[in-house]
């Protein structure tokens, strides 16, 4: 017996694509997700609204505390193409709802400061940019944070002078803050190196001394 879904209705998908401007909301694809057919009356649409927490038990991401009504409400959507929302459903550990929620709000945000704007040619993405769009990724996770020696003493001691967890509670393009050990505190981006830790499979902030 089939068990049953809690699937987003068509004003729900539109709202969702609506709001990405019908791009996928994966930072690291940005498809475009519709456009012409060779009917003229008919379009193409490879745009998928993706549920961020499961629409059934031992879907993706799950969630048992929410109401059927919560399940499919444009909340728990997210729009990506087809490629992506299958890799997101496919390695829910890789993509738990706290990345899928902070590639949505990347998403919006960046549709809502472009409407109305003449489309400018692509920008190459900054080397701050790359760096806060990793972080937002793990944002209210626990990450590592490493301190590393400055370049002198790494010749005679190695690179890394401590590594603890510490909870990303916030990244912007020049800073990211972090909770640690009865201590929260803001790095400048521009000391930060990014960098995964594979002993703990999470990222890791290497902060360099000066």
């Amino acid at each position: 017996m089939a068990i049953p879904r809690d699937d987003f209705n068509d004003g729900a998908k539109r709202t969702l694509a609506a709001r990405v401007g019908n791009v996928c909301s994966n930072p690291d694809c940005r498809a475009l997700t519709s456009g012409p057919q060779d009917d003229p009356a008919k379009a193409l649409n490879v745009g998928v609204a993706a549920h961020i927490t499961g629409a059934a038990p031992g879907g993706p991401r799950y969630n048992a505390s929410l109401t059927a009504d919560q399940r499919c409400h444009p909340d728990n959507g997210i729009w990506l193409c087809q490629n992506c929302a299958k890799i997101v459903d496919n390695d829910s550990q890789q993509y738990p709802e706290e990345v899928l929620r902070a590639w949505k709000t990347l998403a919006e945000h960046r549709a809502r400061s472009t409407i109305g704007r003449t489309a400018l040619p692509a920008q190459p993405e900054s080397e701050s940019q790359r760096k806060a769009h990793a972080i937002l990724e793990w944002e209210g996770r626990i990450v590592s944070h490493s301190l590393m020696y400055p370049p002198k003493a790494a010749i005679r001691v190695g690179p890394k002078m401590s590594s603890s967890p510490a909870q990303a509670l916030e990244c912007t393009e020049h800073y990211v803050r972090i909770s640690g050990t009865n201590v929260e505190r803001s790095i400048p981006l521009e000391k930060i190196a990014i960098c995964y830790d594979d002993a703990n499979k999470r990222l890791e902030l290497q902060e360099r001394l000066a």
